[in-house]
């Protein structure tokens, strides 16, 4: 016989299910209680089962919450599922029947096999339905709990405004009394002798004054009553009105009568236990539901949604659908190959584990903002051909404790049911900085994500077939057991792009812009050359520029000035129209840009000057110079100091023709003091401080590694050293005051001059030609100046 269809004989059967639940443990109880079942079966077919989970859906979700549990219980009895069965209700409860008494007639092996079959099948079925289920019978038990809430005000305010007597100042009709005040009660009617009666109202700031028949008010037959309003309750009305009957010589017994009206205490202690009685009905009606109705497992469901991690999942039957793939990454050679080994691990370990090989457990990718952590994620996601897990770290942790713990948890055991798959956690610096207490006492919300991600990493229930990808810029702040071997096994770097990378960045993103013509083959090489030290995300920006512009030119395509305006914009901003310098203020500006590339050209390991302009920038620089800088990994002693020469150029040309100095040279003091540090105390060029290294505390608060008095040594040498460059760099303006004159007349004239105008002027640089490199030639193209058009490595005026 089948429970399920015992299941379904409706209400007749409920007293069954009861017994069945109470006699759960005896499997003899059980076998009676399902061979009653041949006794009940000719009621079936006068029972709609439609119409009973209509009328009684309560009753329904009860049962079908009941009967999930005794069909878990029946399986440990003894009892096996029927297939047919189970096809028919599609996963929705589980169906058994007897190993004795079946009714038809089967191979109990066959069943036995199609069972076990079946079991997998519909296992992830059955606890969808029960989470479905328990989460559809957890928004009707809100519904029930809003409904009896409304109910209760519903009827308290009922109760309230039964019991609270009706003021009848207010609720009288407004044709049978008027207001007035003291005096027009007092003049018009008390002295007048026009008062019947006076009724104080039980509030006590009301008096009702009833006028005899006939009574004249200001000239006026009067109403029938009148309201007086009293300053408060405590007013002495009574004492006046007698104390202004003695004064008219009216005898006490004469007076007008006063009746103060009362409430019936007894009928108001009865209206307000009636009030109570109801309230604590009300009350246990609704502990009363919740205790039926509430189950464990519907509080778990209502706190699953917010316990749970809200991460992206991305399947490898979705990977066709992903836009970006490794073809879409340009350079990172080294770290595609890594990152790729870690997807080899999974689909294939037997090839590593013969060798005796352990699978690694997770990848750092490390490196400054933009240069393509995220995007090689989201290409490996596309092309590892298994189950990928994306999630900030940002979202784990929230305002309630313990929440971040639990998202980590049900992140890996979702990941332990997608095996072999890969996880990966995007700015993990935001749970994984070092540990250290917080300043209240005691350990922070983010340390115990911490603490709960180590353990899933590499703990006592660590499972194979994981890999752990996450990404930061900020590796320094990170706890030294995240990145250990066993969770984090291996470093990417992912640094700023080398030329060749660079070139092959812009090759992938001039393929989708529609360029002219006369754009040469070698576009690519050129940006790549003029853009060092920058980021993909830079150099995605820049060609988007280009577009931008050429568009807002209403060009048909992008010509070469546009890449070179996107260059200048990206770097230094646009050209202010609406700010314009006064004659002095350009003079200095003048000078000041040409004192730096003076130096510059007049020194041996400086870069070739492209550009010199004096127009305003968007970047607050009133000039700059633009440079053709170098992709270099070593620099020298000597390269340091002429950088630090070139930075105080300007400040030393305006001190020498102009005697005085402006606030134009505060970025170029910035840039040489921080120089002249990291020459004394991070790369060991000082022989007072000697062959010593200190880690840069970016302006930070704590403890420095080493003593005042070595503090006080560096920065003395530090000013020595600027102190020195100050002497050259003066040297060789003074030495060449007249070339300085030349060359600042000349930017006040056209506003912009370029490397050649230099060479014109003042003749080729005195150690040999510089690398010069450059797009067009500024001058050229003469509306780019009028149209906004910016530059680079700006000295602030």
């Amino acid at each position: 016989m089948s429970l399920w269809q015992f299941y379904r004989s409706g209400r007749r059967h409920f007293s069954i299910c009861n017994s069945l639940n109470k006699l759960h443990n005896n499997r003899t109880a059980i076998n009676c209680l399902l061979r009653q079942y041949s006794v009940l079966k000719q009621h079936n077919s006068r029972f709609s089962f439609k119409k009973f989970q209509t009328n009684q859906n309560r009753t329904f979700h009860q049962l079908s919450r009941d009967f999930r549990f005794l069909s878990s219980l029946l399986t440990k009895c003894g009892f096996h599922r029927e297939a047919n069965l189970a096809k028919e209700v599609a996963g929705q409860v589980r169906c058994f029947s007897t190993t004795g008494a079946r009714l038809d007639k089967t191979d109990p092996d066959k069943n036995k096999q199609e069972n076990d079959s079946d079991k997998e099948k519909h296992n992830d079925e059955d606890d969808d339905k029960e989470k479905e289920d328990d989460r559809k019978e957890a928004m009707e038990h809100m519904w029930r709990m809003l409904i009896r809430v409304s109910a209760i005000s519903l009827i308290l305010f009922i109760m309230m405004s039964m019991t609270m007597p009706p003021d009848p100042a207010e609720t009288a009709s407004p044709y049978s009394k008027i207001y007035i005040t003291w005096q027009e009660f007092y003049h018009d009617l008390l002295l007048k002798g026009e008062v019947d009666r006076i009724q104080v109202l039980p509030n006590g700031k009301y008096v009702h004054v009833y006028p005899h028949h006939g009574a004249m008010f200001k000239g006026e037959p009067a109403f029938q009553r009148y309201v007086l309003t009293l300053p408060d309750s405590n007013y002495k009305f009574e004492e006046k009105i007698r104390e202004a009957e003695k004064k008219l010589g009216i005898a006490p017994e004469n007076g007008v009568s006063i009746h103060y009206e009362k409430i019936n205490a007894l009928e108001q202690n009865m209206m307000n236990l009636l009030i109570l009685a109801v309230v604590a009905i009300l009350a246990f009606s609704i502990l009363a539901g919740t205790s039926k109705t509430a189950s464990s497992n519907s509080s778990k469901s209502m706190f699953d949604s917010v316990r749970k991690a809200k991460f992206t999942r991305v399947d490898p039957k979705d990977a066709a659908d992903r836009k970006i793939t490794f073809k879409d990454v340009a350079g990172l050679h080294e770290a595609k190959v890594e990152v790729m080994e870690f997807i080899d691990y999974l689909k294939d370990p037997k090839k590593y584990k013969a060798l005796g090989a352990k699978l690694p457990k997770g990848a750092l990718l490390l490196g400054p903002p933009g240069c393509g952590k995220t995007l090689l994620a989201k290409a490996l996601a596309s092309e590892a051909g298994v189950p990928f897990l994306a999630m900030a770290g940002s979202e784990f942790v929230e305002m309630i404790g313990g929440l971040g713990a639990s998202r980590v948890r049900d992140l890996f055991q979702e990941a332990k049911k997608s095996a072999p798959c890969c996880i990966y956690i995007d700015e993990i610096d935001a749970i994984g900085r070092k540990r250290g207490g917080s300043s209240e006492g005691g350990d922070s919300e983010e340390e115990h994500t911490l603490n709960q991600l180590l353990v899933e990493m590499d703990g006592m229930g660590t499972v194979e077939g994981i890999i752990m990808l996450a990404s930061t810029n900020r590796s320094d702040v990170l706890d030294k057991a995240l990145l250990r071997p066993g969770r984090f096994d291996r470093q990417i770097l992912i640094d700023f792009p080398t030329l060749i990378e660079r070139k092959e960045m812009f090759d992938i993103y001039l393929k989708n812009l529609k360029l002219s013509e006369s754009s040469e083959e070698s576009m690519a090489y050129k940006l790549a050359q003029l853009t060092p030290r920058m980021t993909g995300a830079d150099i995605a920006n820049i060609c988007n520029e280009a577009a931008l512009h050429a568009a807002r030119e209403k060009k048909k395509s992008i010509e070469v000035s546009d890449f070179d305006y996107a260059v200048e914009r990206v770097i230094s901003g646009v050209a202010k129209k609406s700010s314009v310098l006064s004659p002095a203020e350009k003079k200095i500006t003048a000078y000041h840009e040409s004192g730096h590339a003076l130096v510059g050209w007049m020194l041996e390991h400086t870069d070739a000057v492209l550009k010199i302009s004096i127009i305003p920038r968007t970047s607050n620089v009133l000039g700059f110079a633009r440079y053709s800088p170098q992709d270099r990994k070593l620099i020298s002693k000597e390269m340091l100091f002429e950088q630090i020469c070139v930075g105080l150029g300007g400040r030393v040309a305006e001190s020498l023709i102009f005697n005085k100095v402006t606030t134009g040279a505060e970025d170029d003091l910035k840039k040489i003091s921080k120089i002249a540090y990291l020459q004394i105390k991070s790369f060991g060029m000082n022989e007072r401080v000697g062959l010593l290294s200190f880690p840069d505390e970016d302006g930070g608060f704590g403890t420095k590694p080493y003593s005042k008095k070595l503090a006080a040594i560096i920065d003395e040498e530090a000013r020595g050293l600027i102190a020195r460059a100050y002497k050259c760099t003066e040297q060789i303006l003074i030495e060449n005051k007249d070339k300085l004159h030349l060359m600042a007349e000349e930017l006040l004239k056209n506003e912009v001059i370029t490397y050649d105008n230099i060479k014109d002027l003042i003749g080729p640089p005195p150690h040999g030609e510089k690398n010069k490199i450059e797009l067009v030639n500024p001058l050229a193209v003469s509306s780019d100046i009028d149209n906004n058009k910016p530059m680079e490595d700006s000295a602030e005026k």
